[in-house]
């Protein structure tokens, strides 16, 4: 919710994009320069040697690899979708300005790092 308030405030600014079903837009490997803020449709995100899963609106795609170079994952819409196309290094820069949006990705991580461990077990 911190998220979508922040953009819809014009507090993260970003590209929006539309995407038919099936577009990639992100794959494992490739070079990481944006995260993609699913505003409407789906998606199914894909870590390399783990098992896809379907994410909806209000996701924040590529968090994981905030830190890292390349994506670990790949995501591709499952539907004609909105994303909102957000530059790492932008986000990178309001993470140390804002603490609020510190303790939203930390949950966001924390969750996604739950998420992936059970479909281990």
């Amino acid at each position: 919710m911190l998220f979508r308030k922040m953009i819809e405030e014009g507090q993260v600014k970003g590209n929006l994009k539309k995407v038919s079903s099936d577009t990639c837009l992100f794959k494992s490997g490739n070079p990481n320069k944006e995260l993609y803020y699913l505003i409407k449709g789906s998606a199914q995100v894909t870590p390399v040697g783990g098992a896809p899963r379907k994410v909806q609106a209000g996701t924040l795609l590529g968090l994981p690899d905030l830190m890292q170079d390349n994506y670990s994952q790949t995501a591709v819409a499952t539907e004609a979708a909105e994303v909102l196309c957000i530059s790492k290094d932008e986000l990178q820069h309001m993470l140390q300005q804002d603490a609020a949006l510190r303790l939203y990705l930390i949950q966001q991580m924390s969750r996604h790092v739950m998420l992936t461990s059970a479909s281990y077990e």
